[in-house]
């Protein structure tokens, strides 16, 4: 995380991208690219890397499966149904370092249970580094530690737990070596910088409540937890969703008349997400339903992540093994032929929608791609000095094409040079430093198959939008070109 990166919506620049945020504490996936980076940063051996995390993934939720009791049958649908639901496939198609945290981390819970039930030197080990080192992918993963030593008792008494403990305290040395891991990675490889190089707050109790909001909104949707819980409890679903419904009523004609009924459908969502997961604790915990009670624990782990600046849907990944293996024991009260066609339908549903933010991600990718080709690659080719501003894919296709980052308090671009902006990535406070300019070119990309970035939609934040999708042709990215004077 030592490279240099700009932030261009509010033009933050720093010389360690490492230096803003929890950068300094999920560097892993930067050492995860350095084949990648050898080959010259190959788009396809960044792909083919994530297709074999993907892999370990898939394989390490079958495997978790099979441990926990599960039949065959249902451990093949627990892979299928993980990759299926959204944003596995679409943080797949990313670098982003999520897929890594899951892979990781899903391979030490397995192991750490097999060396539970078998003992063995090697299983203890692996669970150790894999736990150990998953939370530098992502931090808020490093909850598994906890649930992991948990998971490691046979009872849910105080006193019978604290009684094997004593008898089998080698059986938590796993956890021990894994914390011990995680404190010497994240002392070894932070940033010993005393330069503070940004001062926004991207932590603090002030973001809690729109991103508990998106939390218990992904609940509902795209992930199917809420939705198939009230399908399959329909007479105390009934009985939730009217009395969830009544305070919504109230506070849409007292406090949101100029809202439509249909638009207050996220605030129902949120209110069914908290009452279905309170009705899921309280069922567990009734029954004494030990791996109930666990997955509960763990669906929650993404919670903690709400005091960050924002809580996209990718930070659920964390909680998606232990949703589908939910579901899989929800919806093994059905008949047999009925799981069949619940299963099924689950899995068309979910993939179809992830599917459809893959076409709208690829489409979002190329403009980045086509506005560098077109904009700045003829005019480095005729010798030229070109600038930009930008975000996401096109920060990345403008370096390539030649162009240079344009920062606040620095030099450039100069007279004669030009400079190329995204009008929504940023491109106001760019264009406010320079007074005397010229437009030359332009290119507007429309968005054919719907929005995952901006205009409502929220994929990647949900700064940007509630939904991680969102219907909209018109929408359009659009990049300018300009000669500064």
């Amino acid at each position: 995380m030592s490279f240099p990166v700009c932030w261009m919506g509010n033009e933050t620049c720093l010389i360690h991208a490492g230096n803003l945020g929890a950068g300094t504490t999920q560097g892993l996936m930067g050492y995860l690219l350095v084949p990648v980076i050898l080959v010259g940063g190959s788009e396809r051996a960044a792909h083919l890397l994530q297709i074999f995390l993907v892999s370990i993934a898939i394989l390490a939720m079958v495997k978790l499966s099979l441990r926990l009791g599960f039949t065959e049958f249902q451990a093949a649908i627990a892979g299928m149904l993980m990759t299926a639901i959204p944003p596995f496939l679409s943080m797949a198609s990313t670098a982003m370092p999520d897929i890594a945290a899951l892979a990781i981390g899903l391979t030490g819970m397995e192991r750490l249970l097999a060396w539970k039930q078998e003992q063995h030197w090697h299983q203890g080990l692996i669970a150790s580094l894999a736990l150990g080192l998953a939370p530098y992918a992502r931090p808020q993963i490093a909850l598994l530690l906890p649930l992991g030593a948990i998971w490691l008792f046979d009872n849910s008494r105080i006193q019978k737990a604290l009684s094997q403990f004593w008898r089998q305290v080698f059986l938590w040395i796993p956890i021990a070596v894994a914390g011990c891991i995680l404190l010497a990675v994240n002392l070894l490889l932070r940033d010993r910088s005393s330069v503070v190089e940004s001062a926004d707050i991207l932590v603090g109790s002030g973001h809690f409540r729109a991103n508990i909001f998106a939390y218990l909104l992904y609940l509902f949707f795209p992930i199917p937890f809420t939705v198939v819980w009230l399908a399959l409890h329909w007479r105390r679903g009934l009985f939730f969703m009217v009395t969830a419904s009544i305070p919504l009523l109230i506070g849409h004609f007292l406090v949101t008349p100029w809202r439509s009924v249909a638009q207050e459908w996220r605030v129902a969502a949120v209110f069914y997400s908290f009452a279905v997961l309170v009705d899921v604790i309280y069922q567990h915990v009734k029954t004494q339903d030990r791996l109930g009670m666990l997955l509960v624990l763990w669906i929650l782990i993404p919670a903690p992540a709400a005091v960050y600046l924002h809580f996209p849907l990718k930070y659920m990944l964390t909680a998606l093994p232990a949703i589908v293996l939910m579901l899989i024991k929800t919806l093994a009260a059905l008949p047999r032929r009925r799981q069949f066609w619940a299963y099924g339908g689950l899995i068309f549903v979910c993939a179809a929608f992830s599917f459809l933010l893959l076409v709208a991600d690829d489409d979002f990718a190329e403009y980045g791609r086509r506005a560098a080709s077109e904009l700045i690659a003829p005019h480095i080719a005729k010798g030229e000095k070109v600038w930009f501003n930008g975000q996401w894919g096109f920060y990345w296709y403008a370096l390539k094409a030649g162009a240079s980052v344009s920062k606040p308090g620095e030099l450039g671009p100069n007279p004669g040079d030009l400079l190329v902006v995204g009008t929504i990535e940023g491109a106001d406070a760019t264009l406010n430093r320079f007074h005397h300019r010229e437009l030359i070119d332009e290119r507007c990309y429309n968005s054919p198959h719907g929005r995952t970035v901006e205009y409502g939609a929220g994929l990647y934040s949900n700064l940007h939008g509630h939904v991680p999708w969102r219907w909209n042709p018109a929408a359009t990215n659009d990049y300018q070109l300009w000669r500064i004077h």
